[in-house]
């Protein structure tokens, strides 16, 4: 397995092209297929967004973390942050049938996430969220 990609910002939206790019490198230093490559990052992007616009109701933002690994093919996304308790679980079903003007808002960011990784898990541990996706880019 090659070394983990680590970084640690502030959950702010200024800071997503940086998580973001992260996932760019690891494509990069794999050299992922295209349609993997955009599936990883939507996959990243929406987990990242999610921490950014909810994990922080009432304070400052606290600090995420984004981990990528990659091993036999298996592209392992993990982010961690000390926001509110709020898991996959906890996110309302999106109503996929409702005109997208017409729907309630929340769930479709979960939706896609769960559409597009091939293992998601979640914990709350020590007062931290912790989720970690994966998902196959590539043959191993």
């Amino acid at each position: 397995m090659a070394t983990p990609l680590r970084l640690t910002k502030p959950a702010t939206p200024a800071n997503l092209a940086l998580f973001l790019t992260l996932v760019d490198v690891l494509a990069d230093r794999h050299e992922l297929p295209a349609k993997a490559r955009s599936e990883l990052r939507l996959m990243a992007e929406e987990a990242c967004s999610n921490v950014v616009l909810h994990a922080f109701p009432e304070r400052e933002p606290g600090e995420l973390t984004l981990e990528l690994q990659f091993a036999d093919g298996v592209a392992i996304v993990s982010l961690e942050d000390d926001g509110v308790p709020f898991g996959p679980d906890d996110a309302p079903a999106p109503e996929l049938s409702e005109d997208w003007q017409a729907r309630r808002e929340g769930g479709v960011g979960w939706h896609l996430i769960r559409s597009l990784s091939d293992e998601l898990d979640y914990v709350r541990a020590d007062q931290r969220n912790r989720l970690t996706l994966r998902k196959r880019v590539a043959e191993s």
